[in-house]
């Protein structure tokens, strides 16, 4: 069950102490480990849902919390939903998605209670960008690999590396601790948006703009216009020092995504199956197919039958098979599950940015001292959702393991570290 912020008691007992010490450790390893070995998200992951089973008996009666609510419900129904079909009525799909977000869910009451350090978010998402820069350093440097994929495929490498790098900038802008410490977590944040430029994953290039546009506003929003200014500058210096070693490659490789989409639009049929064509072609071809069948959708096995008739009959091209996705994470959603899929895929991006969006009344419900900290916690944490909303539109996230794991215990990590937050100004409350 969940509780107000003023119920944590988290240090009363060994016990307690033991699950937090758990907890935090473990959403530090969520972060630092994600890329930098393999499998590297899934550790963290099994531990937090380890102690947080540990932890259950901390749990005491309580007023719900609205937001563990929110974000609770929302895992529960996508585990469900990635659990059907929607090839007919009650069908399964055989996937392991629905017990990983049903312990994502689990894990909500007993971090909400004990709490996750900040701290432990903070220097987890830097070490994960330094991890994943030394990964694509290896990779790019002494393999010779003509582009760094890390241990899972390039564009979920480079995609959360580029998260990883720019949350790690909201506490170097937001947390007020010292020009050192934000000068190393400027440091370590480049370490994970060059690695994702050595991914040379340009989906996460497009996103990244959207994010620090984000960060930006929320500075001018506060009142901070000259950091503002100072930021644009800083990343531009950081960019520059980035592109300048390798900027004929990433040139080419811009001009080739470029090419690329000018030939579709001129042969499609010729030119559909290389990066940039491939994903043109399946998104005609996925929405073709959501007008045809716009709220029921296809099912994830009538989706494959219906895309071979196209092909046989001509409306599409044959490379369309090679994939069992449509390169979009909305219309794959929408054209397999159908108008339900779609709502609660967009409530999936919605409902975590809701919860975590720092809003003034949010910002006075800490105390004072806190106030830096939370916004740079809140907006990390906001950045999460909108990036996979912006990956998603070239890449369908959510079909890798590495995507799901990653997203649904990083929100609870953040829900964890934003009640820990909360907490303190409630306890000084009560010792005062």
């Amino acid at each position: 069950m969940q509780t107000k912020p003023a119920d944590v008691i988290k240090g009363e007992t060994m016990y307690g102490k033991s699950v937090s010490a758990g907890v935090g450790f473990c959403a530090f390893l969520l972060f630092a480990l994600a890329l930098t070995v393999p499998s590297g998200y899934s550790y963290g992951a099994v531990g937090l849902v380890i102690f947080s089973l540990a932890g259950v008996g901390l749990l005491r009666r309580g007023a719900s919390c609205g937001a563990g609510i929110a974000l609770g419900g929302i895992l529960l129904a996508m585990g469900l939903l990635w659990g059907m079909s929607f090839d007919g009525w009650w069908s399964w799909t055989g996937s392991d998605y629905w017990p990983k977000y049903w312990l994502a869910a689990a894990c909500l009451p007993v971090l909400g209670l004990v709490g996750v350090p900040a701290g432990k978010l903070q220097w987890g998402l830097a070490a994960g960008s330094v991890g994943a820069l030394g990964v694509a350093a290896y990779q790019y440097l002494v393999q010779e690999m003509v582009k760094a994929t890390g241990f899972t495929n390039a564009i979920q490498y480079g995609d959360l590396a580029m998260y990883m790098g720019l949350a790690t900038w909201c506490f170097a802008l937001f947390n007020g601790r010292g020009w050192k410490q934000s000068l190393l977590l400027w440091l370590y944040g480049a370490c994970g948006v060059l690695a994702s430029l050595l991914s040379e994953t340009r989906g996460g290039w497009v996103v990244a703009p959207m994010l620090l546009v984000v960060m930006l506003w929320a500075l001018f929003r506060n009142g901070r216009a000259k950091l503002a200014l100072a930021t644009v500058v800083a990343v531009g210096v950081l960019m520059a020092a980035v592109l300048i070693p390798y900027g004929k490659k990433y040139e080419e490789r811009m001009e080739q995504g470029l090419t690329q989409l000018h030939q579709y639009e001129t042969q499609p049929q010729q030119f559909a199956a290389t990066s940039i064509g491939q994903r043109l072609e399946q998104w005609r071809l996925a929405w073709r197919m959501i007008k045809a069948k716009p709220v029921v959708g296809w099912g994830t096995q009538g989706v494959i039958i219906g895309k071979q008739a196209l092909v046989d009959q001509g409306l599409a091209h044959p490379s369309v098979m090679k994939y069992g996705h449509a390169h979009n994470e909305i219309l794959d959603m929408w054209v397999k599950r159908g108008a339900l899929g779609l709502v609660l895929l967009l409530l999936f991006y919605t409902i975590p940015l809701t919860v975590f969006w720092p809003t003034r009344q949010r910002l006075a419900a800490v105390l004072v001292e806190d106030q830096a900290g939370i916004m740079a916690l809140r907006i990390a944490a906001s950045l999460l959702p909108l990036a996979y909303f912006g990956f998603g539109w070239t890449q369908v996230f959510f079909a890798h393991n590495s995507g799901n794991l990653f997203y649904i215990f990083a929100l609870v990590s953040f829900y964890g570290g934003i009640k820990a937050v909360e907490a303190r100004r409630i306890q000084a409350a009560q010792s005062a």
